[in-house]
This record gives C-alpha cells, sequence and structure tokens, in this order.
C-alpha cells in the first residue's frame, strides 16, 4: 500500500481509481500526548479499521491537533473526527479551528462522523453543549441501548457492546438531532443529524490492546471500585466494532 504525504495530508492510494469516497480522518491526538500503541499512527489505526469491514473509500489523514487542516471542506467527500485527550470546550486554537470548519462542512453537505471527542465536538459545534461529567471516568466494555434505528443500520440488536475511554459527556443535543441510543451512565451515547451528521461516544475502533494501554494510564486515577468493574469487562473482549463499523460505512455511503 502506497503512502504519501501532500500539504500536511497522509494520502492512501491504495486501488484508489476503485474507491467511491475520499474519506478525512481527522486526528485530533497530538503524539505529545498519546501514550498509547496505535501500531503506527491513530490514522492507520482507523484506516484498519474501515478495512476490517471492506469500507470502499480512499483516506486522507490530517493531524488537527498539529494545525493541520483540509485545505478546503471540499477536499474530500466525508470527515471522521477522531477521540482526543482534549475537551470540545477547551478553546485552543486548533479547536476553535475545528469547531469552525465542522460548521463550515456541515453547510457544504459533507458527511462528518465523530467518535468519543469527535461525537462531543460536532455536539459542541452546533449548538449543543459538552461538559466534564460528574459521575466519573466511563471506562471499559459497556452496554448501550439502541432506542431509534435508521436504515443504515443492520442487524440491529436490543443493546451494543463498545469499548469507551471518557470522562466528558454531551448534557444537551445540538437542535435537530435525534437521539439513537445511550446507557445510563451515558444517556446521550449516539446521535444523528439529518443524515449527514452522526455522533458515537463509544471506540468502535479500539482494539484489546489500546483498551490495556488505557487501563495503565489510569491505574490510581479512577475510583478504585470503579476501575475494578472496568478492568474486569475487559476480561470478555467482544466489542460490537464489526457491526457499528458496518453501520458507519452504511452511513457514509448512504444518499
Amino acid at each position: 500500500m502506497d503512502v504519501e504525504l501532500r500539504g500536511g495530508a497522509e494520502i492512501r492510494e491504495d486501488e484508489a481509481k476503485e474507491r467511491s469516497m475520499k474519506l478525512g480522518i481527522l486526528n485530533a491526538i497530538h503524539p505529545d500526548e498519546s501514550k498509547v500503541n496505535w501500531s503506527g499512527t491513530p490514522i492507520e489505526a482507523y484506516i484498519r479499521f474501515f478495512q476490517s469491514v471492506n469500507a470502499p473509500f480512499e483516506y486522507a489523514g490530517y493531524r488537527v491537533a498539529m494545525g493541520e487542516f483540509p485545505a478546503s471542506t471540499l477536499e474530500c467527500d466525508a470527515y471522521v473526527i477522531t477521540g482526543s485527550p482534549r475537551g470540545a470546550y477547551e478553546s485552543e486554537a486548533w479547536i476553535v479551528e475545528l469547531m469552525q470548519f465542522i460548521r463550515d462542512a456541515h453547510q457544504a453537505g459533507a458527511k462528518l462522523v465523530g467518535i468519543c471527542f469527535g461525537h462531543q465536538i460536532l455536539a459542541q459545534a452546533l449548538g449543543g453543549r459538552v461538559e466534564k461529567s460528574e459521575k466519573g471516568w466511563g471506562f471499559g466494555l459497556k452496554q448501550f441501548s439502541i432506542t431509534k434505528t435508521k436504515p443504515w443500520m443492520t442487524a440491529v440488536p436490543d443493546q451494543c457492546s463498545l469499548y469507551f475511554a471518557h470522562q466528558d459527556q454531551i448534557v444537551a443535543l445540538p437542535p435537530q438531532a435525534e437521539l439513537l441510543g445511550g446507557n445510563e451512565f451515558c444517556p446521550i451515547g449516539m446521535y444523528e443529524i439529518n443524515g449527514r451528521i452522526l455522533g458515537i461516544q463509544g471506540h468502535p475502533e479500539f482494539t484489546p490492546g489500546i483498551m490495556e494501554d488505557i487501563r495503565g494510564m489510569l491505574a490510581g486515577v479512577m475510583e478504585s471500585e470503579m476501575y475494578e468493574t472496568a478492568v474486569a469487562s475487559l476480561q470478555d473482549p467482544h466489542p460490537d466494532n464489526q457491526l457499528v463499523g458496518q453501520w458507519i460505512v452504511n452511513f457514509l455511503m448512504g444518499e
């Protein structure tokens, strides 16, 4: 697989002629702030995730936490925003720029998918509100209910399981957003806006190895009982990554 650097973007051009959509991956994780072994970069981790569900995409990666953005919202057909140790309510220059990019891309009709921080900053940028939760860390393999279905959801179970690792939560959805799922700890776990925006609090791209890295970082940080419960949940590593991955592909490819 060829990799090309062009204007701050990491381009994957494997079988590009056969791909029907160019997906921009907006990496919101600064390399100096991540101790996770991504087996490369977070951008490459997301590409592997999409490849695991045979997504027919061409990929472009942008290190937005380092100030690298697409030259135009039209540079890609759709964008995925990654997680981040930062908060969507913070005022760093790149976060402010990312929120404006979200508004501009949405106005231009691009599809946007957000994971964890991405899920939160999409809401924050479009009129919702994100806060650091008084409940503490949401960490581990957690179930959430699907409360509303969409045509791009296939084989919808009553409960989904994904890896979670977050302190912040959306406490108010943007206007026109539809709540699709959540649980008692994180009521706003998944939402859609007009078939163009999809936010997911859980991490379908996370592997057991990534969760082990985060587990080590949170030892002594989380309240002990919550931590032990979270660690116990990792002993049965069967998240619905493939199912949710297919949902994301269906969402992006749909009209």
